[in-house]
Parts: structure tokens; C-alpha cells; sequence
């Protein structure tokens, strides 16, 4: 992303608004000392400012200037998640891995951020999907991410989601890629519904590493 995007330039004022600890109804700088401070176009400007305001974080009152409208515990960042497409074996073994770190955590989490009935539920739902089908088997792995109660989390997978959709289709990948690791999704359910987390967590990086193995057996 370009300094000079409008993008940019609202999530710099939410961090200075952040750094300055600035309170509702305090106010910011002018359109004028902003451009100067992060050196864009006034036009820039106004358009990051836009965009705050449509979202409640500023309050743009003329002639007085420019006042914080949200108090900081209800400021929202909006990250960007950008990676060249490539997919070479190199590619998607570095993505599963990435994935299947992330999932240890989320299994973990979903194990202890969750109840007794919220767990068998969601159980009782995963082990009717046909995992075969690509789809069934990304909401499989979501439903994870879902539970875990952590914002990051599932903000990560939800940038991760799009990529990793793309690829586990033809021509990448075969519809029925990933049926030797199907009994590992089983013995993850039953080590969750254990809420042994130990268990949970060898057998999401044992799909991860049976699903390595099969692609570079390809």
C-alpha cells in the first residue's frame, strides 16, 4: 500500500490518536498540520478523515476543526493482508505449515474457551461434513478458528481464507486431495471432545504433515 492512499493515512490517525491517548471530543490537528505531519496532499486528507468519520471515529464539526468521537477501546484497526501468488509446492507446503501452526492455537483455545454442549454440538456438526469436498473441509477448519474466541485468530484466517480456497481446487490441487489424512479430522474430533489438548494439537500437525507428504509424493 502507497503512503500517500487515503487507506494509509486513517489507520495513521488512528494510531496517533492512540499515542496521544486523545479522548472524545478532544481535538486533532487541522487538514492542513495533518498533511504536513504525514507529508500527503490535503485531498489525502480529507479523505482519510471521510472515511473516520463515516465510521464514528471523528466528528468533523466546521468551522471549529476536527474532535475524536470514539473512545479508544472502540478504536478498529483495518489490516491489510497482501502475498504474491505462487503457487509452487514451496508455496502451499509454506502456507499449510503457517496454517497448521495457527490451528494448534485454535484448537487449544477452542478447548478452553469453550463449553461442555458448545463443544459436542459443533462435533456433532463437523463429523457429518464430507471432507472430501474442498469447501466442507475449509468450513471444517474454520469452525476452529470460530471458536476460539480470539479475535486475531479468526482475523488471520479470514485474510488466509481466500488464498487458501483458491488453491485447494483444481487445477492445484485434485478433488479427492487430502483423503489420506480423513482419519486424523476423526481422531481430532474425539481428542477435543476429550479436551485433551495435547492429542488435538499432534493430530492437526499430523494432517498438516500427511497432506505435505502427499503433495511432494505427487
Amino acid at each position: 500500500m502507497k503512503r500517500t492512499s487515503s487507506e494509509w493515512l486513517k489507520n495513521e490517525i488512528i494510531r496517533y490518536i492512540v499515542r496521544m491517548g486523545m479522548r472524545p471530543s478532544e481535538k486533532l490537528p487541522s487538514e492542513r498540520e495533518l498533511a504536513q505531519t504525514f507529508q500527503v496532499s490535503r485531498t489525502t486528507v480529507r479523505e482519510a478523515i471521510k472515511r473516520l468519520e463515516e465510521k464514528g471515529v471523528v466528528k468533523v464539526e466546521a468551522p471549529k476543526g476536527i474532535f475524536v468521537a470514539s473512545d479508544l477501546d472502540e478504536l478498529s484497526f483495518e489490516a491489510t493482508f497482501s502475498v504474491r501468488f505462487c503457487p509452487t509446492r514451496e508455496f502451499i507446503i509454506d502456507l499449510l505449515k503457517v496454517r497448521g501452526a495457527m490451528e494448534e492455537l485454535a484448537v487449544e483455545l477452542t478447548v478452553q474457551n469453550s463449553s461442555e454442549d458448545d463443544l459436542l454440538k459443533a462435533i456433532g456438526e463437523l463429523k457429518v461434513l464430507d471432507l472430501v469436498d474442498p469447501d466442507q473441509d475449509m468450513e471444517f477448519h474454520k469452525r476452529f478458528f470460530e471458536m476460539s474466541g480470539n479475535t486475531m485468530l479468526i482475523s488471520f484466517f479470514e485474510a488466509f481464507h481466500d488464498l487458501l480456497s483458491a488453491i485447494w481446487h483444481p487445477p492445484f490441487f485434485e478433488r479427492t486431495f487430502g483423503r489420506a489424512s480423513l482419519p486424523y479430522h476423526t481422531e481430532l474430533l474425539d481428542a477435543i471432545a476429550q479436551k485433551d489438548i495435547s492429542k488435538a494439537k499432534l493430530m492437526v500437525r499430523t494432517i498438516i504433515e500427511t497432506d505435505i507428504k502427499v503433495l511432494l509424493s505427487s
